[in-house]
């Protein structure tokens, strides 16, 4: 009895060397929980119109984070879980939608900052902090008579809502019914969202995979698209499957002083849905947070750890005793 007793101390101790959570896959910590900060948010773009909350193509800005310690914000590496940029900025910083750092100073004003551009040109050599807003707003359109998509953009010369040419990568859009308007800026026709339409998810080539049935949705990543109905969020995939049910929250915030299409307008927060990375689909529901698969699958069950965020190359932010660091799969190591 005593040798079993020991074997199974023995078996609960490797467990728990090995990161094991109480849910459902065993992880190990890359980086050990070191890292002080009260939250860890994906470093997102912003005044982009559909765009909005949606990550950066550029892998190594992917790789960056957001990271608020008291009132301050700074940026961290989600590969290395070191700071990058110090807690400075008075809100979190985003990215326009041409790749720029938007970042405010103690005054909200937002920084040109030399020797921020240094330290950001180390990272990596095209980030730099942007004083304007640049960058163009984008929203995808369901044109019903050709059955195609259309791409509406503003702050584009000569834009007129083209036919959306097919992804090779193969995401999934975020829908709403178009409609004609003449554009006097243009000088041309362009097709823009109806107002207050709901969204439906279809593929690049035009092939609806949903109805018109849905309050936001979030462009594809991972081979998934966050849906929102009832003010809860879940995930399609590409066959349109809700392969994770609407019953889930926001996971990040996001305040912005611009409106869907990218005007100046009121500031608003919303709570965004985690984007699907390759460790899976950070949730969250009262107050607690789980990782789960492509497939709907409990990875890390509810109220394993503190809080949990997005992160690149497998891995995800775990917040345990107050601190964070990286977990992995261990069949990845």
């Amino acid at each position: 009895m005593k040798a079993i007793c020991r074997m199974a101390a023995a078996g609960l101790l490797l467990a728990l060397l090995a990161g094991c959570s109480t849910g459902q896959s065993s992880y190990e910590w890359v980086v050990e929980p070191q890292l002080q900060a009260d939250k860890i948010e994906p470093l997102a773009v912003s005044g982009g119109g559909i765009l909005e909350g949606s990550l950066p193509e550029d892998e190594a800005l992917r790789a960056l984070c957001t990271a608020q310690q008291g009132e301050l914000w700074g940026l961290v590496d989600g590969r290395s879980g070191e700071w990058v940029v110090e807690p400075q900025f008075s809100q979190p910083p985003a990215l326009c939608p041409d790749g720029h750092l938007l970042a405010t100073g103690p005054d909200g004003a937002l920084l040109s900052d030399p020797e921020l551009d240094r330290q950001l040109a180390a990272y990596d050599p095209d980030l730099q902090t942007e004083p304007g807003h640049g960058g163009l707003g984008v929203e995808y359109v369901w044109d019903e008579e050709s059955g195609q998509v259309r791409r509406h953009s503003w702050n584009e010369s000569g834009a007129q809502s083209p036919v959306l040419e097919s992804d090779e990568t193969g995401e999934l859009l975020p829908v709403r019914q178009g409609i004609w308007e003449y554009n006097q800026l243009e000088g041309a026709q362009v097709m823009k969202a109806e107002p207050k339409s709901l969204y439906a998810v279809a593929t690049a080539d035009g092939t609806l995979l949903t109805d018109f049935v849905y309050e936001q949705a979030r462009p594809g990543s991972g081979g998934l698209i966050a849906v929102e109905k009832k003010g809860k969020w879940g995930y399609l995939n590409r066959q349109g499957e809700l392969v994770i049910p609407c019953k889930y929250d926001g996971v990040w915030g996001q305040t912005t002083d611009r409106d869907a299409q990218g005007n100046d307008s009121a500031v608003w927060q919303r709570i965004w849905p985690a984007p699907c990375l390759e460790a899976g689909v950070v949730v969250r529901k009262g107050g607690e947070y789980a990782l789960l698969s492509s497939k709907g699958k409990k990875l890390i069950g509810f109220g394993s750890y503190q809080a949990l965020a997005p992160a690149p190359d497998g891995l995800v932010w775990t917040k345990q005793n107050g601190l964070w660091g990286l977990l992995r799969p261990v069949s990845a190591s």
